[in-house]
């Protein structure tokens, strides 16, 4: 019985350090600028370079640009790297949006596709400036070319007997 005793604290202390608690959340929190302007209501994805097991973080900035990032329900991002995409939340769900040229580059140059800014989540940060700016994409061709609707029976030719 006594040698159990020694057995049970080592094991409670390496619980303890190890540990199964939920990861640690760094605030993250700011402005979405572009040239020195606010960009308001964009979306925003921090995409994990290493996949993890919670969700990527996202925000959507508000009418001045202001963000809060969130990850699912937590306020704040795990630790980590990540590339930050900026998407029109309005286009996904068929409203109008904007029109203005600033935030038309920002959501096509920082998409999915062609996002090369990074972010680095190593401490609490809520003075962020994640600074849009115009610069040269140097990744791989993206084809960027109209797609015609080729659904709509009024405007089509019938085929030829």
């Amino acid at each position: 019985m006594k040698s159990m005793i020694p057995f049970s604290l080592l094991a409670s202390a390496l619980f303890c350090v190890v540990g199964c608690g939920k990861p640690d959340f760094y605030k993250c929190s700011g402005v979405v600028t572009h040239e020195g302007k606010p960009v308001p209501l964009v979306q925003i994805t921090f995409a994990p370079d290493l996949i993890e097991s919670v969700r990527p973080p996202i925000a959507i900035s508000d009418e001045n640009g202001k963000f809060q990032m969130t990850s699912g329900r937590e306020y704040g991002i795990p630790p980590g790297s990540y590339t930050v995409h900026i998407q029109d939340p309005g286009a996904a769900d068929g409203r109008k949006t904007s029109t203005d040229p600033g935030y038309l580059y920002v959501v096509d140059r920082y998409s999915n596709l062609k996002s090369d800014y990074k972010y680095e989540a190593d401490r609490h940060q809520t003075n962020v400036e994640l600074k849009l700016d115009k610069k040269e994409y140097k990744g791989p061709k993206v084809k960027t070319e109209e797609i015609k609707n080729t659904t709509d029976e009024s405007k089509a030719t019938p085929p030829k007997p």
